[in-house]
């Protein structure tokens, strides 16, 4: 994270802070807070006019208030300790060499990935069939205790057949074995992802509001 710093600032109001993160055309933005006046100061101080917020489900009420052109979505934190493995045969870890079946299955979200695994700050696994990448994960945050699953998807054509629950289970596999926990956040109402992931092993851990306000963006 200590390359990051350049893009990271934050805005400390009595028990809470802000932390906007700007490394991308979109800021991100974490709200915490243990009062309501301090909550609302915060989001009364975010400068920006498109913007992704994260926080503590009990602002939701609030953000509502204060921002109700937002589009408010909740998440589940899960994480898993001691993965069951799916074994299949099209599932493998990617290194740099992949870069352009990565770059072709994420499209522009593959730049992000390829540079990541360029610098050694991710770890890829996917499911080719016949050549091509069709499944896909990786991880968005590794530091020595935790890793965070992001980027889970299946082209369409080949979805419903568990190829996402085996790619999942190899990365989560290979977090584990190197010490760490694995952990992802799903929407709380997508129900047939969460199954897939307590099938894995995965528990519920906590949820939180992921707010999109005018970028159009969804979990």
């Amino acid at each position: 994270m200590n390359n990051e710093r350049e893009y990271t600032e934050f805005l400390l109001h009595e028990d809470g802070y802000l932390m906007f993160f700007r490394k991308f055309d979109i800021p991100s933005i974490i709200l915490y807070a243990e009062k309501e006046e301090t909550a609302r100061y915060l989001i009364s101080k975010i400068p920006d006019k498109k913007f992704l917020l994260f926080t503590d489900t009990q602002w939701e009420n609030l953000i509502k208030e204060i921002i109700p052109f937002s589009n408010i979505y909740r998440e589940k934190l899960m994480i898993c300790k001691n993965p069951r493995i799916f074994h299949n045969e099209y599932v493998r870890r990617l290194s740099i060499k992949d870069k352009d079946h990565i770059l072709n299955f994420y499209k522009e979200r593959g730049v992000f990935v390829v540079r990541m695994l360029n610098e050694g700050k991710t770890t890829v696994y996917g499911a080719f069939i016949d050549g091509k990448l069709v499944s896909a994960a990786y991880t968005l945050i590794e530091n020595k205790d935790v890793a965070v699953i992001g980027g889970v998807m299946t082209a369409e054509e080949f979805r419903n057949r568990g190829l996402a629950k085996s790619v999942v289970s190899a990365l989560t596999s290979d977090i584990v074995n190197r010490g760490m926990i694995a952990s992802l956040l799903v929407r709380h109402d997508n129900l047939p992802a969460v199954n897939v992931y307590k099938a894995i092993g995965f528990i519920e851990y906590g949820e939180r509001l992921w707010v999109d306000v005018n970028t159009g963006l969804k979990p």
